[in-house]
């Protein structure tokens, strides 16, 4: 629970919900504060028409539901993403400050809207109390579930809006797969910087950056972070990378070995590009496939009986000449 000023006097910013997961005590939850907040503080304005109201003991949800007065205590005019989770600044009224100048009360409990998986989805408002209910922050909180269809589901994946639930399930198996290969590391550097295990990249850099500015951290311990940092990201590009061009390989894109190589590099770098480059490779139909030799290069494709005029195609594709055949032996339509 964040403790208001013993000292007398408001602060100019409180804070609102605790980083990553936390939990009433009375047994609801556990919750989960996203580890981007930005679209969640978004909306959050936007809903309370850029002020939340901060009341005393929720009297919003309580007093004013029975026709008693509910009046403010001050207006939350901003919210702020901090390596410890999200805060607010505070235009306190004339009630507000006399509240804190008499030490009334010491905590900050907000209300806020959920989904059903527990994350965090509007902040509503918040309340002066000394009865909170969360263990980090002692909040008030009303339940609203949402359902995500699967078109949605499909374009947070990545997926375009026809795909199939089949596509969907084999999407998320494949980023759990994906997420198990650094959630050791993002475990370490959570913990390493004092945030839990679910802290994302952005968080621990957030907080690394926090602790050199305020003198509790050096700059070989920020290079360090920043550095693995980007191995997180340059991991998930080429794991995204590969998955883009195996995909286009099963869908009959002529992709040799060689070039795989290059479209993978490419694709983890620039994607749109890469794409560009896969759109344009030959495609095969279905079913036909032909053996083709360069060398110590062989692909194999059956092409059916196809004539010299496919297989010509082929070794265009291939980048095979006339004199590459006659030194290398190619050989056409041998399995």
């Amino acid at each position: 629970m964040m403790q208001l000023p013993q000292t007398g006097g408001a602060p100019d910013w409180i804070h609102l919900l605790p980083a990553g997961r936390f939990a009433g005590k009375d047994g609801r939850g556990p919750y989960t504060t996203p580890r981007n907040p930005a679209a969640l503080m978004a909306a959050s304005m936007r809903a309370a028409g850029g002020k939340l109201t901060l009341d005393e003991n929720h009297s919003t949800d309580i007093a004013a539901k029975i026709g008693l007065p509910s009046p403010a205590m001050g207006w939350i005019t901003e919210l702020q993403p901090r390596a410890d989770g999200v805060w607010g600044r505070v235009e306190w009224n004339a009630t507000g400050h006399s509240a804190m100048d008499n030490r009334s009360y010491r905590g900050v409990s907000p209300v806020f809207d959920h989904d059903a998986q527990g994350t965090v989805t509007l902040i509503r408002r918040a309340a002066l109390t000394n009865d909170p209910n969360l263990l980090d922050l002692h909040t008030l909180h009303h339940r609203q579930e949402t359902r995500m269809d699967l078109a949605e589901l499909a374009r947070r994946l990545g997926l375009p809006e026809t795909a199939t639930q089949a596509d969907v399930d084999r999407a998320l198996d494949a980023a759990r797969a994906a997420s198990a290969t650094s959630t050791s590391l993002h475990s370490s550097l959570g913990t390493l910087v004092g945030l839990g295990a679910d802290a994302g990249t952005d968080a621990i850099l957030a907080a690394v950056r926090a602790s050199v500015e305020g003198g509790q951290a050096n700059t070989q311990r920020m290079q360090a972070m920043e550095t693995q940092l980007t191995e997180l990201r340059q991991q998930g590009a080429r794991r995204d990378a590969e998955t883009a061009v195996d995909a286009a390989a099963r869908d009959g894109r002529v992709i040799s070995a060689n070039l795989r190589t290059e479209l993978v590099s490419l694709h983890a770098a620039n994607p749109e590009m890469a794409m560009r480059i896969i759109n344009g490779l030959p495609k095969l139909p279905q079913g036909q496939m032909v053996r083709h030799s360069n060398g110590d290069r062989s692909t194999t494709v059956d092409l059916n009986g196809a004539d010299a005029t496919a297989v010509a195609k082929m070794d265009a594709a291939f980048g095979v000449t006339e004199a590459d055949i006659q030194q290398f032996g190619g050989s056409h339509g041998a399995v």
